[in-house]
């Protein structure tokens, strides 16, 4: 089986497991401008101000296991679904993760689970991630992508300014001087069929 290699990623910060003194680490890390513009392209967000971290690693299961908590700080540029204006939010969201060398050890359920896979046709449910850790690769655990993924699950897939709710009929509002928002979309085929 080929070597896994670790992929840098928008924002990778990369954090070696022999720097967890007494199987205990305390981290922050915050992106650049460049990485910052990277993961707003990922995102699809209109930018990212400022993306921060601090978290704390420790070492469970007999040390075979990483667990990572924390939380992540960030402040972004969205466009709003309803006025259709850019606006400003600051979030705070907390962070976990599970780690582990699967070459050294594979928890019991995770093994289970893999037998099951195999030789049953029934659907199979999907282990904590507790249970099934992702893989600490060649020593390294990417912190970055770790809190990218909790930002990406935390950003509102409709966003709205704060105090601005969709109400029906919202699709006629004007904004400015003679610039509709969007209308129904089946309005174009309700005029296209009155011509016919």
């Amino acid at each position: 089986m080929p070597k896994q290699e670790l992929t840098e990623q928008e924002w990778s910060h990369f954090f070696d497991i022999e720097d967890l003194e007494n199987g205990f680490a305390k981290v922050s890390i915050e992106a650049s401008e460049e990485e910052l513009h990277d993961m707003a392209r990922r995102l699809n967000v209109m930018s990212l101000q400022s993306a921060k971290a601090d978290l704390t690693l420790k070492k469970e299961q007999g040390g075979h296991v990483i667990h990572v908590t924390g939380h992540f700080e960030i402040k972004v540029t969205q466009n709003c679904v309803v006025t259709l204006e850019d606006f400003e939010t600051v979030m705070s969201e907390p962070v976990e993760g599970w780690f582990a060398d699967k070459e050294s050890a594979v928890s019991f359920a995770a093994a289970k689970r893999e037998k099951e896979i195999t030789t049953s046709r029934r659907e199979i449910e999907m282990l904590e991630e507790a249970e099934d850790p992702e893989d600490i690769i060649n020593g390294v655990i990417d912190l970055g992508e770790l809190v990218t993924q909790h930002i990406s699950l935390a950003l509102p897939a409709y966003p709205h300014k704060q105090g601005v709710e969709y109400e029906f009929g919202d699709e006629n509002i004007q904004i400015g001087e003679g610039s509709p928002l969007r209308k129904n979309p089946f309005e174009a085929l309700k005029d296209w069929k009155e011509k016919r």
